[in-house]
C-alpha cells in the first residue's frame, strides 16, 4: 500500500471525526397540569383586571375556576405537552362591562389552547401556532385569618350557584365576623381542614335589597353547620353537609 493511499485513508478518518454530530439533548420535559392551580398573569400578552384575573385548576379530567366573573368547570386532557381544554359549565352573574368582555375572552382563549411550555415563572398554554394564549403563575394560597372574604357561590350538592358580592366575612384570633344585610359575629375554630362556627349572633336590620334576607338567612346556616374548609390560591370554599360557601379574598 503506497503511503499517499494511507495519508488519504487519513485525512478521511480524520474529517469525519471534525464533522460528527453531537447527539442533541433531550427535550424538557412537559409540566404536569393535573394536581396544580394557577392564576392567569396574561391574557393573549396582556394583564388582566386587577382583582379580576382567572384562575385554573387542573383535577384529573377537569380545569374549573374563576372566569373573572363567573365559575367555570371545562374538560381537560394532556398528553405530553399537548393540551385539550373543551367548553363546560358556565354560571350566569352579569359583572361590570370591561370584566364581561375579559371573561369572554378568558373562555374564547380555553377553546384556543392545543399546548402547554414551561417558562422561568411558570408556564404559558398556547395555540396551535404555539403563540401563548394564557401565561400562568402558580397560586400562592391566601391565608384563612386575617383575609377579608367576599361572597361569590352557594354549593348546593355538586352544583355552584353565583352570587353577587353583598356578603363579606373575615376571621380573626378566634373570631368571626361579617356583614350582609346586618352585621354578624361569633367564636370560630378553624385549623388543619376542620371549621367550626357559632353560635353566630346578628343585627337585626330589615334589608331593604331583594333577596339579601334570604341569603343572609342561608349564610348563617350553612357557616354554622359548615364542618370544614378549604383553600386554593385566593378561593375559600366552608362546606356543610351537601351544602358550602365559595369566598374570594377581596
Amino acid at each position: 500500500m503506497s503511503k499517499r493511499w494511507l495519508l488519504s485513508v487519513g485525512l478521511v478518518a480524520l474529517l469525519a471525526a471534525c464533522t460528527s454530530t453531537t447527539p442533541a439533548a433531550p427535550a424538557p420535559a412537559a409540566p404536569t397540569l393535573d394536581g396544580t392551580s394557577w392564576t392567569v398573569t396574561a391574557l393573549n400578552g396582556a394583564a388582566p383586571l386587577a382583582g379580576h384575573e382567572p384562575t385554573m385548576e387542573f383535577a384529573g379530567a377537569q380545569v374549573a375556576g374563576s372566569a373573572s366573573c363567573n365559575r367555570y368547570n371545562a374538560g381537560f386532557t394532556q398528553d405530553q405537552t399537548r393540551v385539550t381544554i373543551t367548553p363546560g359549565i358556565l354560571t350566569q352573574m352579569a359583572c361590570a362591562e370591561d370584566v364581561m368582555t375579559q371573561e369572554h375572552a378568558f373562555t374564547v382563549a380555553l377553546t384556543q389552547v392545543a399546548g402547554v411550555r414551561e417558562t422561568g415563572a411558570g408556564v404559558e398554554l398556547v395555540d396551535a401556532s404555539a403563540k401563548a394564549v394564557l401565561t400562568l403563575a402558580r397560586v400562592v394560597d391566601k391565608p384563612l385569618e386575617g383575609t377579608d372574604w367576599e361572597l361569590n357561590g352557594l354549593v348546593t350538592g355538586d352544583a355552584v350557584e353565583s352570587v353577587p358580592g353583598l356578603v363579606t366575612m373575615k376571621i380573626a384570633d378566634g373570631e368571626l365576623t361579617g356583614k350582609a344585610c346586618n352585621t354578624f359575629r361569633g367564636e370560630v375554630t378553624a385549623a388543619d381542614g376542620a371549621f367550626r362556627a357559632g353560635p353566630l349572633a346578628s343585627t337585626k336590620m330589615i334589608c331593604q335589597q331583594a333577596g339579601l334576607s334570604d341569603l343572609e338567612t342561608t349564610v348563617l346556616k350553612t357557616l354554622q353547620a359548615a364542618t370544614s374548609y378549604a383553600i386554593k390560591g385566593n378561593t375559600l370554599t366552608i362546606s356543610a353537609d351537601g351544602s358550602g360557601l365559595v369566598f374570594t379574598a377581596a
